[in-house]
């Protein structure tokens, strides 16, 4: 959603070539609504649980997050491209697709990251309960933060989406090529409703790709520690959980505990008009998490942690409500059922922080000035 939009609207001043890698063959058939693009070029990418790679990571010091990236069809047409053509400004998203760049391209870098990497991985791997795989994955963490330090020093600007992502490179190389460009939401597409909170028939929602570490760590915490809670105390409540990749086994005990999961809806705004409030239990930091701007546009009240607000300059008590445990969810759910004036104060004060601060029309100004500066 963040390249789309930036995209969309940075073209309206730039001539813009995509490199970009696809999975699968059907892919293809998004590229003619990237009309406004001047060319794209689409190269195959593995899925990165493959022998070679996993043969590689725990042979070299490639970190497995970067084995699957390095293409020489890439590498070689990128290399071609740009002795043919004047490119002022050659632009990663993120860092880790370094390793299909040409060695020799003399144009100037911008590294745009989504969440300082090593960091998450870092987090997950503290949480990760066998300590002979934890071991695997903290020597795996050494290898990202080194390559991910790498492409920072070799980089004319970074841009990162939060003020704490910004803090890290800042500490390895110079600060002032740094720059923060925040996640935002299409604010005409996402529209403000407004609710009336019935106790009888409270409606929960979490969303997200189960592929990402935080997200799965985040539902899991969710269907164990906090729902059960929440179910006895609201027996009428139900839960919608919506996202591709989640686990067979966690499907298991939905039925009774009022649980509807969706892989693939036709659109997320209804989800978010059609739920109260939406859990983020998020216990991994890094970037800005899109599910919570997508709710404060909407008028879904969101419930979440520390980590699941870091990045987005919201007031805890004015624009969200934080829980970091499953009692304190429980608290904030039923005092917004006895002031219902609260709940309209909060969504309110989230959708105008959302038209002051994330509309990505304002972000695609920001980044555009940071590629200007480059050159």
């Amino acid at each position: 959603m963040r390249l789309y939009n930036l995209l969309k609207l940075l073209s309206k001043d730039h001539e813009i070539t995509l490199y970009s890698f696809i999975r699968n063959e059907s892919e293809r058939e998004l590229v003619s609504r990237l009309s406004f693009l001047k060319s794209i070029h689409l190269f195959y990418r593995g899925h990165v649980w493959q022998p070679k790679y996993l043969f590689r990571a725990l042979t070299s010091d490639m970190p497995l997050l970067l084995s699957s990236y390095e293409n020489q069809a890439m590498k070689q047409a990128i290399a071609k491209d740009a002795t043919e053509h004047h490119y002022d400004i050659l632009h990663l998203e993120p860092f880790y697709v370094w390793p299909s760049i040409p060695e020799r391209v003399q144009i100037p870098i911008v590294v745009a990251e989504h969440n300082i990497e090593y960091e998450v991985y870092q987090a997950y791997a503290r949480q990760t309960p066998i300590p002979f795989i934890e071991s695997i994955l903290k020597n795996d963490v050494q290898k990202i933060k080194k390559y991910e330090e790498f492409v920072w020093k070799k980089a004319n600007s970074i841009i990162t989406v939060s003020d704490h992502d910004a803090s890290i490179p800042g500490c390895v190389t110079d600060k002032k090529k740094i720059a923060v460009v925040p996640n935002g939401v299409d604010t005409t597409y996402f529209s403000f409703q407004k609710k009336k909170v019935d106790n009888r028939q409270l409606k929960f929602l979490f969303t997200g790709n189960f592929l990402w570490m935080p997200n799965m760590k985040a539902v899991e915490i969710l269907v164990k520690d906090i729902w059960p809670g929440i179910l006895k105390q609201f027996p009428k409540a139900q839960l919608t959980i919506v996202g591709k990749h989640l686990p067979k086994h966690m499907k298991n005990s939905f039925d009774a505990l009022h649980i509807s999961y969706q892989a693939f809806v036709d659109d997320i705004r209804k989800e978010y008009h059609q739920h109260d409030i939406l859990l983020a239990p998020m216990t991994i930091s890094g970037g800005t998490k899109f599910k919570v701007l997508e709710a404060f546009a909407s008028g879904c009240l969101v419930l979440t942690t520390k980590e699941g607000i870091e990045g987005i300059d919201a007031k805890e008590g004015v624009m969200y409500l934080r829980s970091d445990t499953p009692a304190s969810y429980i608290s904030n759910i039923q005092m917004l059922v006895e002031h219902s004036k609260r709940f309209e104060q909060i969504t309110k004060q989230a959708r105008r922080l959302i038209e002051e601060k994330y509309s990505w029309d304002a972000i695609a100004e920001k980044q555009s000035s940071v590629w200007k500066q480059s050159v």
